[in-house]
């Protein structure tokens, strides 16, 4: 069950990152379309900072969980490479089970920003994108990081209890 679970939100993670991947593809896209504007036809885009950091932000919180579930993050391999098996699947258990509680913080507290801002109906300085986009990727990505980290950390319990075999 929980290698079918994986391949769902492997499926999930990727396409998610696939559209990080335009989203910052776009940034790059308007920052060169408004530099060129500047400095050949002497004009600028309104609005293209706003536009730039939601594309930004957007890339990063949709690629996050994606490098959760390849597990693509940092670890001290002359640290962890010193445990066996055993110790290797309690250090990737706190890993995972820390990744979980501050995914699922960085979601709770940014959905409850998200609804104040909603509510008082703030809007970007510039061009007046409303706020609530900004974080909708956020909420988004730390969510599904969080549900990645949270099926990480069952992996983990399953391999220190019952070892490999556990997860076939």
């Amino acid at each position: 069950m929980i290698r079918q679970l994986n391949r769902v939100l492997l499926l999930i993670s990727k396409w998610s990152a696939w559209g990080g991947i335009l989203l910052l593809l776009g940034a790059v896209l308007a920052t060169t379309a408004d530099v060129l504007a500047r400095k050949l036809l002497g004009f600028t885009y309104q609005g293209t900072i706003d536009v730039v950091q939601l594309f930004v932000l957007s890339a990063a919180f949709l690629s996050i969980p994606y490098a959760f579930i390849s597990r693509s993050h940092v670890a001290v391999a002359l640290f962890t490479d010193k445990f066996g098996p055993r110790g290797q699947s309690a250090i990737s258990l706190l890993a995972s089970f820390l990744a979980t509680v501050i995914m699922a913080a960085f979601a709770w507290f940014g959905f409850g920003h998200a609804a104040m801002q909603m509510e008082y109906g703030d809007v970007s300085q510039t061009i007046g994108i409303p706020i609530i986009w900004y974080w909708v990727p956020v909420i988004y990505g730390s969510a599904l990081s969080s549900l990645i980290s949270l099926v990480m950390s069952s992996e983990s319990i399953c391999k220190l209890l019952l070892g490999e075999r556990s997860l076939t």
